[in-house]
């Protein structure tokens, strides 16, 4: 017996590229993390569906290279925190609310 119909979309890998010297794939990747290297990111945190920023910032680093400074990310408080368990509460009954399917197409 069927409890339910639901569809996904079908996994496709992302072919597998080799980054030979000289090859395309290899330029283009060198192109980008110079590009992102070259920009500094401001990270904020995401309560209730909105950006919050802070003036409390932790840097962000690369594991490979800790010298580097990838970006900072705003560091809440309590006061976030309430602000979090308030948004989640909100949200909860939508999120009951929807078929089990739903839910689990989100995963």
């Amino acid at each position: 017996m069927s409890i339910g119909t639901f569809s996904y979309p079908l996994p496709v890998n992302e072919p597998v590229l080799n980054y030979a010297p000289g090859s395309k794939e290899r330029e283009q990747l060198k192109a980008t993390l110079a590009a992102l290297k070259a920009e500094t990111l401001d990270i904020p945190m995401y309560i209730g569906g909105e950006e919050v920023f802070t003036k409390n910032k932790v840097s962000v680093h690369p594991p490979h290279e800790r010298k580097y400074t990838l970006g900072h990310f705003s560091m809440g408080d309590k006061k976030h925190v309430q602000q979090a368990i308030d948004a989640a509460l909100a949200a909860k009954e939508k999120w009951a609310a929807l078929s089990w399917e739903s839910r689990a197409g989100i995963f």
